[in-house]
């Protein structure tokens, strides 16, 4: 197997029509599909079926296309790094993160990084954690925030800081002065929030649990942000951390109160793969990234007790 092969296949997929694909590649249709062919002689399987209408990839064509991407992808960061030294690191970085924190560390992330590390290409993915977790774990993104991580052989768990919860409502005048809510009050009020195995979830499914307050939550769209969206809108209430929701709360579209008796809380960590050497940009990054939690709390975009 060749990384051109590979190539190939991926401009296959995209394109849909192996003569739209060697034109994009600049090669023959004949030499393509011979490309092809080989490929998936050398794997064992059937990897695309050929039609009138196109190609379309078979059940083991979709699962080869993620490795294939993967495979990639480390190529190019393998090739990005060699130029790169430990105090002038190079080459891209792939980071998760909930949408709320982003908008908390990126103004920092952005000045840190072009005033410091120029040569390092940093990209953020947002998303809920169930979608990062899956991401992390097919060596999409190299780094990741959760919280209340539960550590893997294959990765390393950093604890960064202890944040609370806050009760997220529709703005109103009369409540502009309350900085706290207490936890049972919350029974029986809807809140929005996502459904299944987001952290968020699973965090209030298990205080409610243990301090037997029945909370009514409305699954959403898997999205903070859209949960947000929903309150500030005025049709419903939801629990966030403070780093979500601050511009609004100082922009007076949203009320948020901090969580107490007991006061609701999570870790929230920095996960790393270990399932390879990080790079030097990777671990500047590591650095940069805890400098900007520092700045962000200090400029009360988020709030919480730095470990």
């Amino acid at each position: 197997m060749e990384i051109r092969q590979l190539r190939y296949f991926i401009a296959a997929v995209e394109a849909g029509n192996l003569r739209a694909a060697s034109k994009s590649i600049h090669i023959s249709h004949a030499a393509l599909s011979m490309s092809l062919k080989n490929l998936e002689e050398d794997v064992g399987v059937k990897l695309l079926d050929k039609g009138r209408s196109g190609v379309k990839m078979t059940p083991a064509g979709e699962k080869f296309l993620v490795a294939a991407h993967s495979l990639i992808r480390q190529i190019n960061d393998l090739r990005a790094s060699l130029p790169g030294r430990e105090d002038n690191p190079t080459g891209n970085v792939r980071f998760g993160l909930a949408y709320g924190l982003n908008n908390a560390l990126a103004p920092c992330l952005f000045s840190f990084l072009s005033d410091h590390y120029p040569g390092i290409d940093l990209e953020i993915e947002e998303g809920n954690t169930t979608s990062l977790r899956r991401l992390f774990e097919n060596d999409v993104i190299q780094l990741m925030i959760g919280y209340d991580v539960v550590e893997k052989m294959d990765q390393q768990c950093e604890s960064l800081y202890v944040e609370q919860l806050y009760f997220v409502s529709p703005y109103d005048e009369a409540l502009e002065n309350e900085t706290e809510i207490e936890f049972q009050k919350l029974a029986n009020i809807p809140i929005v929030c996502s459904p299944g195995t987001n952290a968020m979830r699973t965090t209030l499914d298990k205080y409610s649990f243990d301090n037997d307050v029945p909370l009514h939550l409305l699954s959403d769209f898997q999205s903070a942000h859209a949960s947000v969206k929903i309150t500030e809108a005025g049709m419903a209430n939801t629990i966030s951390t403070w780093d979500e929701v601050f511009d609004c709360v100082s922009q007076k579209t949203l009320i948020a109160r901090k969580i107490v008796n007991p006061v609701l809380e999570r870790t929230v960590s920095l996960v790393s793969s270990l399932r390879s050497e990080p790079s030097f940009a990777t671990n500047a990054v590591i650095g940069v990234i805890k400098e900007c939690i520092q700045e962000a709390k200090d400029l009360d975009r988020l709030r919480g007790d730095l470990i």
